[in-house]
């Protein structure tokens, strides 16, 4: 099946220099009202680049910014109670708590993908869709 043959885009989903998990304060991001369902952003391209360094709230609308409000996994268009923070790396597996170790998901998305890789979860994707399909 196409979906999961890889490739050397699969690598890019790996962010470089992750190792050792270290305790960081993180600014508390609040929470969008509920009834705001319109999409973080117009549809146009950015030209902003990744942001670096500690998890915050610039550095996350950064990310956002950078991703083009869209899921880093699926593509699917973020709107402010659908956009979830996630680990590339998971803390428990030794990634960093850094904005370089983050992406910004549909909330359905990690929560399925939970405490996975993203290799680990494209796998997983790739067992069920071999197993449907």
């Amino acid at each position: 099946m196409e979906c999961c043959s890889r490739s050397d885009a699969d690598a890019t989903l790996q962010p470089p220099s992750v190792t050792i998990a270290r305790p960081i304060d993180v600014e508390f991001l609040g929470k969008p009202s509920s009834a705001d369902q319109s999409s973080l952003r117009s549809e146009t391209e950015s030209n902003v680049g990744r942001p670096t360094g500690k998890i915050n709230v610039k550095n996350v609308l950064q990310l956002l910014d950078f991703q083009n409000y869209r899921c880093a996994l699926t593509g699917r268009s973020l709107t402010p109670d659908e956009a979830s923070l996630d680990h590339v790396v998971p803390v428990r597996d030794g990634g960093e708590h850094v904005i370089e170790n983050t992406q910004v998901l549909h909330r359905d998305v990690n929560r399925a993908k939970s405490i996975l890789s993203n290799q680990q979860f494209l796998d997983l994707c790739c067992e069920v869709a071999k197993h449907i399909g």
